[in-house]
């Protein structure tokens, strides 16, 4: 697939190929996942990559990718998609370095699940569902400094006949802190339980909230 940069080197080939597991995988890869071998390829001198990178994709997922500015610099990445579920989906992340001249990948990107990027708030807010019903993590990133960074970070599950809960921490001196914690009854199955948990969850989802007065 073809990434137009916008840089100075202008519109790249990358090209993928799918690797073999071989005798000895990495004990951290799932069955299903082989390695893969990425290439960048300046189409203006094809004698040899500018870039080569590994990665590690779920082989039926293998060739999804996005091209889009993620780091809303004006500058055009790329991303690959790791493995997908029915409730998640984790993506690699390769951010252009106009002064370098080459991709840089993003570690923390791996973390957000089926990432949503805004141009206009440039946040980048993530969703893993847990269960069917409905609860999950729900996370918030922001570039810092270069730095992709999580500002957010909201806990929601519902544990069967026990109180459902919402977590959240917010980013404070530079990590993650918990700001809300909040347990919610659901005796008999009460719907005004449910409600308020579904409340508390979408609340937090407004980066400008803050909790009560």
């Amino acid at each position: 697939f073809l990434v137009d940069t916008g840089g100075k080197l202008g519109t790249l080939l990358v090209t993928v190929e799918m690797g073999e597991r071989g005798p000895n995988p990495d004990p951290e890869w799932e069955p299903w996942e082989n390695p893969v071998y990425l290439s960048v390829w300046n189409p203006a001198d094809m004698g040899e990559p500018i870039q080569r990178m590994d990665a590690v994709v779920d082989s039926l997922m293998f060739g999804e990718h996005e091209v889009v500015d993620a780091n809303f610099d004006g500058y055009m990445d790329f991303s690959v998609l790791r493995n997908r579920g029915n409730g998640a989906g984790y993506w690699y992340l390769w951010v252009w370095d106009e002064e370098a001249g080459q991709f840089a990948e993003v570690p923390e990107y791996r973390e957000i699940s089926l990432p949503r990027r805004s141009p206009e708030t440039e946040i980048i807010d993530g969703w893993a569902r847990n269960s069917g019903a409905g609860d999950g993590v729900t996370t918030f990133h922001r570039w810092e400094d270069g730095e992709l960074v999580c500002v957010r970070r909201i806990e929601s599950f519902s544990p069967w006949e026990e109180p459902s809960i919402v977590c959240v921490q917010d980013r404070i001196n530079g990590e993650l802190q918990q700001v809300y914690r909040e347990e919610f009854p659901w005796p008999g199955e009460e719907p005004e339980g449910q409600e308020a948990w579904r409340q508390a969850r979408y609340k937090w989802c407004d980066l400008d909230y803050h909790g009560e007065p």
